[in-house]
């Protein structure tokens, strides 16, 4: 059952700097905080039709979407501040359908993101989308740490 406060609407760059301008929703993640630029990050992640931003009382929770790469390839990704765990079981169901749905509309074939190795929540989640994990990537974080490859192919 969906929850009923949540509502999900395109993304926009002021959903994403409201995002991350809040604090980070998982404390192995809070060693990027000081790597992002609110104005050109949030920025970047618009890209027409491809993201979605969840809303609890006019204010935006997490968003999440697709960045293409090249071709049918893109780049998944999800910020969310801490209220997010207020309705973690509603936004990961919303997260999951609107995934699928905009990989079929725009005939994506393969979509891929990056998960630092000791964040193991989003490993799990990852894996619940449905993605597999092709390797470590050492080095790769903002902090170079090490960060798995997760990917599906459509």
């Amino acid at each position: 059952m969906m929850d009923k406060h949540l509502h999900i609407m395109p993304y926009t760059k002021e959903h994403g700097q409201f995002i991350l301008s809040c604090q980070m929703n998982h404390k192995v993640l809070e060693a990027d905080r000081h790597y992002i630029n609110l104005e050109g990050d949030a920025k970047n992640l618009e890209q027409d039709h491809l993201a979605f931003t969840g809303m609890v009382r006019s204010k935006p929770i997490f968003a999440a979407g697709m960045k293409m790469v090249w071709g049918r390839v893109a780049e998944g990704w999800v910020i969310a501040t801490s209220d997010m765990w207020n309705h973690s079981l509603s936004v990961a169901r919303a997260i999951k359908k609107d995934f699928s749905r905009v990989a079929r509309q725009h005939n994506i074939q393969r979509v891929q993101t990056a998960i630092r190795k000791d964040f193991k929540e989003g490993q799990r989640f990852a894996e619940w989308l449905g993605l597999e994990n092709e390797g470590l990537m050492k080095n790769f974080g903002f902090d170079g740490t090490d960060q798995y490859r997760y990917a599906r192919i459509f």
